[in-house]
């Protein structure tokens, strides 16, 4: 059997450092993103912060009154979800072009299949893997923590063991060790009500609980769950990487000269018009939505996007949305200075052909 090997991506306190990259005067600050609710001013919840913060003792989920109370020097910054979700739509493309197989987990973390990249060697997972966290510093200014396991359970582990901007492989004959120097409450899927169940039990050590036998385990919380805590106390993860159907494509790429003028940008175009095209038709699916995404010299991200009419799935379609977009927002900002762009295509439905094939499949 091939021995898997599983790269797990986490972006350092992604929303906190997303906002960092665009006001570089918040870098050593300590600041918070905030779900405001909008009943009083500082009514809501944070949802993350910066290492400067969280070492103040503000964490995600803290009401931002409370959060606001551990430091004056604390600054809550509205949460800016579009902007997140542009910043992360690159870097999963950057982490997708060094997997064989690739599975976006949230909006900050992935796992990669690197199997055949790496001919299931640990020791060539770490060469993937220090070139992904480059390659994701470098073009986009994020640092990432990455753990490499021969599962997804380690992998996840791994990944924070070392934070920020770390990298942690934990080889198969290392996975037991890797384990015994961690808590229960540390191992991923593992909830507090289920570390309290066990203390109980006088279970507080995941070599004892790997040793608790299964059919005690079931007995407290289930067959099924109990079979699971059972292999995560051994380190066992047989979950395949897989990508979730994509809602969306797009491909970016950093211009040899910095740009003010459309006709450039339109004419390097013409390879990603032609890829998101392929693409489209490799998984049968039309678009109605085309999105020009700008980056600039000073790191500002712009998207601007339009939808058609009908239903599309043509490079040409592509390419004369872009020329439109691009002519529209330089006549409105002709002083913008173009370092990376991109195309992007949604909206999708399904083609006519893929949907006659699942009528008949009935």
């Amino acid at each position: 059997m091939t021995q898997r090997v599983i790269a797990h991506v986490d972006i350092d306190y992604f929303y906190a450092q997303a906002e960092e990259l665009r006001k570089p005067e918040l870098k050593g600050k300590p600041i918070a993103i905030c779900m405001f609710s909008g009943r009083t001013e500082f009514s809501g919840a944070v949802a993350t912060a910066n290492y400067r913060a969280r070492e103040l003792g503000v964490h995600a989920g803290m009401p931002i009154a409370f959060a606001k109370k551990k430091s004056k020097e604390l600054i809550l910054i509205p949460a800016d979800r579009a902007y997140y979700s542009e910043v992360s739509a690159r870097v999963m493309d950057i982490l997708r072009a060094h997997s064989d197989e690739f599975e976006q987990v949230g909006i900050d973390e992935a796992y990669l299949d690197i199997t055949k990249k790496t001919q299931s060697s640990f020791v060539s997972a770490r060469k993937i893997a220090q070139d992904a966290k480059a390659q994701v510093l470098e073009e986009e200014k994020l640092t990432c923590s990455v753990g490499v396991g021969p599962n997804k359970l380690i992998a996840k582990m791994a990944s924070s063991f070392k934070k920020p901007a770390g990298l942690t492989i934990v080889a198969p004959a290392e996975v037991k060790d890797f384990l015994r120097a961690m808590r229960i409450a540390d191992l991923h899927g593992i909830g507090p009500k289920t570390v309290e169940v066990l203390a109980e039990k006088k279970i507080t050590t995941i070599p004892k609980l790997a040793q608790t036998p299964v059919a005690n385990l079931q007995e407290w919380f289930g067959e099924n769950k109990g079979l699971m805590i059972h292999e995560k106390a051994l380190g066992e993860d047989d979950s395949a990487v897989e990508e979730k159907e994509k809602q969306q494509y797009s491909r970016i790429m950093t211009l040899k000269e910095d740009t003010s003028s459309p006709e450039k940008l339109f004419e390097e175009s013409r390879a990603l018009a032609d890829e998101l095209a392929k693409k489209s038709n490799e998984n049968g699916v039309h678009f109605k939505t085309v999105s020009i995404m700008l980056i600039s010299s000073k790191l500002e991200a712009v998207t601007r996007s339009k939808t058609l009419e009908r239903p599309a799935q043509k490079e040409e379609e592509i390419l004369a949305t872009a020329k439109e977009l691009f002519g529209q927002f330089f006549s409105e900002k002709p002083g913008f200075v173009v370092r990376r762009f991109g195309l992007r295509v949604s909206n999708f439905s399904q083609s006519a052909r893929e949907k006659q094939k699942s009528i008949f499949d009935f």
